[in-house]
């Protein structure tokens, strides 16, 4: 609160000194500062509650340059088969 209190306090002594050091219109300034930086405020709340677009990923924009391989093509055929079910895998090897 009090660096909000500073902001006003600063902001006011700018306007002040800009309408050439008028006496007698400080709470003028005042209420003009405290405005400003409470629609500044706003403004930056709004900003940050906006939410933000997604950048596109490399993956996303780059050119599909692979060809999809054929029906029965032996390209995306599998050519390992499992194991057995019931059979033991050898230490350290994970099952899939």
């Amino acid at each position: 609160m009090a660096s909000n209190e500073d902001r006003i306090r600063q902001r006011a002594y700018e306007i002040w000194e800009r309408e050439g050091r008028p006496h007698g219109e400080d709470m003028k300034h005042w209420l003009e500062a405290f405005q400003e930086i409470a629609a500044k405020a706003e403004a930056d709340d709004q900003a940050a509650k906006k939410p933000r677009a997604k950048k596109a990923t490399a993956t996303a924009a780059a050119p599909k340059s692979r060809a999809k391989p054929k029906a029965g093509s032996a390209q995306g055929v599998s050519t390992t088969s499992p194991p057995p079910a019931g059979q033991r895998t050898a230490r350290g090897a994970t099952r899939h």
